[in-house]
């Protein structure tokens, strides 16, 4: 259907009168109006200067609702004002929710790859002693960032202190088994290999890797917990623990008569990885006195790479895959993480399609406002046909209003739930750490989080315009005169 340049201009001054409001508005709701705007600003400010309420960013969200409101019916027609502000009203709920569940995925992904790197190297069996080699080798290829060695066991961890200040220090707070030992995951790292590694320093509270300390005839190996971890067993920098392990972690099956490996290390650094199962049960270690725990000889557990750009990871895991020999397995970052990326995946289309429920029924709104307005506007419509317009004008007319209306509620819904993304970033808001693994709500927005809730609503009303326009170009032309 071929639209000329003169009729399509007749098409939206039409659509556009017929969608604003011929009246003027209520000195009422200019005031309401300015009252709200000025709370959405003193709230937002408040927000972004650190306000710990969570109703001060509520407050924001209520009032910038009750200004888009007060526009739409200051500037639309009645009958389209509401449709417009429930399509608002989707595509900014429906925006904030994708700029959320990219932020988990974004965030875990981040964390994740930061602790294991992107591409993962292990060895069948107890006897991975070629890591040097395999480590250099692949260090000095233009992908990799880092290739860093790393020792992982599990182990108990014991806070090393007076006994008796410990026992008078526990009946006198009443927590017992407070400094009593717990089970956390133990990683050797070499600081010198693991030192390009992006994002590493960011998780230690020195910003360095100086608590990894091999340990020599001067100094105890340093150690380095997570903070939870640290609260927990009640230590504190500078503080000594013990990490036991059981004799059979070394692989030899004569284990009856050996006693249970340990070592003290000292507390020189506490880490904050955002990732709270990793904040409540880290420790991280130099990788020679992981070795001389774990193993009591020099192996490692794996080969973790750092890539400079992750999405190679599949490609150069699978390299690795072929060219090393079959008791070896590289595995890359998207491998180890699927099932919580797929879990988040399922979450986010399920949130979506329930969410975007929301432009349907605004878009349900939108057709009994069309209708109403084709009843308003029949002796317009009327003298539209008799100077000479036809069916398919007045089709096109009412179908552009349709495809204005979802227009103005994707621009405004998509700028509202842009303004919100940003609300909770500013404002952080703090998660369970019992049920979520991460410590805060975090927030990303990527251009299909904008685009896909826009393109949506400007679609769904483009579609269901389709059946009113028919109905609006069947107007008999003398029943609407009549009218006039």
């Amino acid at each position: 259907m071929s639209v000329t340049r003169p009729r399509l201009a007749v098409i939206t001054l039409v659509a556009s009168r017929f969608l604003l409001r011929e009246d003027p508005p209520s000195k009422t709701s200019l005031r309401v109006l300015w009252i709200a705007v000025a709370v959405a600003i003193a709230a937002t400010v408040a927000t972004l200067a650190g306000a710990g309420s969570m109703a001060v960013p509520l407050s924001a969200v209520v009032a910038s609702l009750v200004a888009v409101g007060m526009i739409c019916v200051r500037v639309l027609m009645p009958a389209v004002a509401v449709a417009v502000f429930g399509m608002a009203l989707g595509c900014a709920a429906l925006t904030t929710v994708l700029a959320v569940t990219t932020g988990f995925e974004r965030e875990l992904t981040v964390r994740m790859t930061r602790m294991n790197g992107h591409v993962l190297v292990t060895k069948y069996g107890l006897s991975f002693t070629e890591y040097p080699e395999l480590a250099d080798k692949w260090r000095r290829d233009p992908r990799v960032v880092a290739a860093s060695p790393f020792a992982y066991a599990m182990a108990a961890i014991v806070p090393v202190g007076d006994p008796e200040a410990a026992a008078e220090e526990d009946d006198a707070e009443g927590e017992g088994r407070r400094r009593g030992p717990k089970i956390v995951s133990v990683k050797g790292l070499d600081p010198q290999a693991a030192a390009p590694m992006r994002g590493l320093r960011e998780i230690f509270e020195s910003g360095e890797l100086t608590a990894l300390r091999p340990g020599d005839t001067r100094y105890i190996p340093g150690i380095a917990l997570g903070y939870r971890l640290a609260d927990r067993l009640g230590v504190a920098v500078g503080d000594r623990v013990s990490l036991v392990l059981p004799a059979e972690l070394d692989g030899n099956r004569d284990v009856s008569r050996k006693p249970p490996r340990h070592a003290t290390f000292e507390v020189l650094d506490r880490l904050d990885t955002g990732v709270t199962d990793l904040d409540n049960n880290l420790a991280l270690v130099h990788l020679s006195a992981g070795q001389a725990l774990f193993f009591a000889k020099a192996r490692v557990t794996g080969v973790e790479l750092e890539l400079r750009d992750a999405g190679l990871a599949p490609a150069v895991a699978g390299e690795l895959d072929e060219g090393l020999p079959p008791e070896f397995r590289a595995t890359s970052w998207q491998q180890q993480s699927e099932p919580t990326l797929a879990g988040l995946r399922q979450v986010r289309v399920a949130v979506s399609v329930v969410i975007g429920l929301l432009e349907v029924v605004a878009a349900s709104a939108l057709v009994a406002s069309l209708l109403l307005l084709i009843r308003r506007k029949q002796p317009a419509i009327a003298v539209l046909m008799a100077i000479g317009s036809d069916a398919r004008l007045i089709f096109l007319v009412f179908e552009a209003i349709g495809g204005l209306a979802g227009l103005v509620g994707a621009l405004v819904g998509v700028a509202l739930g842009a303004s919100y993304a940003g609300l909770i970033a500013a404002f952080r808001y703090p998660l369970q750490d019992d049920v979520y693994p991460i410590d805060h709500l975090p927030v990303a927005l990527g251009a299909w989080d904008l685009l896909g809730p826009a393109l949506a609503a400007v679609l769904i009303c483009v579609l269901v315009s389709g059946p009113v326009a028919i109905v609006a170009a069947k107007v008999p032309v003398l029943r609407g005169l009549g009218r006039a």
